[in-house]
């Protein structure tokens, strides 16, 4: 189980350096939109030297050309903002009929580009009813359901919104939400233990034993980087019955599905032995309680880890996109300053420039699980809710395709109303 963050990162944008403004974009924008090719040559005219200790100039020569492959060539360039005199972000539209989010720093010293960023392409008309239809076909089982929040909540578009999906690491939405509902102080000092110790994603898991970190630090962890030591030492915390407690208040339609509500560390153990599995998913719910404490001394190995969807209905966490979003409405309820500022360290995808307000986010994916929810706030300071969920038994997932779908998604929900 891990979390994805933007999978088109070519390099780090670097911070502005210090020697006055750097004037128009459009020549390097143009420059950058040349090398978009097959085979690009002549990089060293157009990325400044600094760039290439962070991303050598292979990988910089391979991310042009596969995005030159998959998307098109780019014929035109569309200029959306600039945060200050030396970054910009740009649309490209290819001849493929994608548009790419681009962001771009120079070096004004050399006015060569210090700095890239490629978000993930999408379809250009792309509109919710067409993410519906793409969402359809594709094979295993899908979902999806935007939504308008508010007293009267309206729903856009919707698909299979109320079925029960495999959903990964969406599921410390009720880690987070529990911290509220319980009222746990965000202050409140917890010491790291070896027993919470899980797998990544994460970096918790190095750190030694005793660590003290706050409440607030480990949600901080949970829901931006998806740290899954956080998330158990969390769950330790407030205890899994104490957050089982708490879903019906969270907006689970079926709070018994997440009955044992597993650590991440459990999951992992249960994925890596069908045995175990097989066992476990025949025990009536309360007799699985005792079953997990039996798991504890199971080491746990990546080398374990299946690559391969395994047992996404029996060893998970059922949430439908319409439990998401309902999820979302909740933090949105309660405005809880440090829960919406935590959920929005991380988007998940590039943001349309300029179009919200704020954007929250957690998804999760697995071997055969892809699922994403954001709570929105657009620039008419109307709020939404936009979820997504993936389910193959049988095979792998092709990430790529479910990004697309969702950041033409995000796209389409911003102009939705506009003029």
């Amino acid at each position: 189980m891990k979390e994805f963050l933007l999978p088109l990162l070519l390099a780090l944008p670097l911070p502005a350096q210090a020697g006055g403004p750097c004037g128009n974009f459009d020549r390097p924008a143009k420059e950058l939109a040349a090398l978009v090719t097959e085979a690009p040559s002549g990089l060293e005219k157009v990325f400044d030297k600094s760039l290439f200790s962070y991303v050598s100039r292979e990988k910089l020569a391979l991310v042009l050309s596969d995005l030159r492959r998959d998307s098109g060539a780019v014929r035109a360039r569309v200029f959306v903002s600039s945060d200050n005199a030396c970054s910009a972000h740009f649309l490209f539209d290819t001849d493929k009929g994608y548009r790419v989010p681009t962001a771009l720093t120079l070096n004004p010293d050399t006015g060569r580009l210090s700095g890239v960023f490629f978000g993930v392409p999408y379809r250009a008309d792309m509109t919710l009813a067409k993410a519906r239809a793409e969402l359809a076909a594709l094979p295993g089982r899908t979902s999806l359901l935007a939504i308008k929040l508010g007293e009267k909540p309206e729903a856009v578009e919707t698909l299979n919104e109320n079925e029960q999906f495999a959903s990964g690491s969406a599921f410390k939405l009720y880690v987070l939400g529990a911290l509220l509902e319980e009222k746990f102080p965000w202050d409140k000092v917890v010491r790291l233990r070896d027993e919470d110790k899980s797998l990544p994603s994460g970096k918790l898991r190095g750190w030694p034993e005793g660590a003290p970190l706050t409440a607030h630090t480990l949600a901080a962890l949970m829901i931006s980087e998806s740290d899954n030591t956080a998330t158990d030492a969390l769950i330790a915390a407030l205890g899994r019955r104490r957050i089982e407690a708490a879903l019906p208040a969270l907006g689970h339609s079926n709070p018994y599905l997440l009955r044992p509500f597993l650590t991440t560390g459990e999951f992992f153990r249960l994925k890596a032995d069908s045995e175990a599995a097989l066992k476990y998913q025949n025990l009536a719910v309360e007799e699985r309680y005792d079953f997990l404490k039996s798991l504890k001394k199971r080491p746990l190995s990546p080398e374990g880890l299946r690559q391969s969807p395994f047992a996404l209905n029996g060893v998970e966490w059922l949430i439908s996109p319409g439990d998401m979003c309902r999820a979302m409405d909740y933090f949105l309820r309660k405005d809880s300053r440090e829960a919406l500022e935590i959920l929005a360290v991380n988007t998940g995808l590039a943001m349309p420039p300029g179009k919200y307000l704020y954007a929250g986010y957690k998804g999760g994916s697995e071997p055969g699980v892809l699922s994403m929810a954001w709570l929105l706030k657009n620039s008419r300071s109307e709020w939404y809710c936009l979820a997504a969920a993936w389910n193959n038994e049988a095979a792998n997932l092709e990430e790529k395709k479910f990004f697309a779908v969702m950041q033409g998604a995000l796209s389409a929900l911003a102009g939705r109303g506009a003029e």
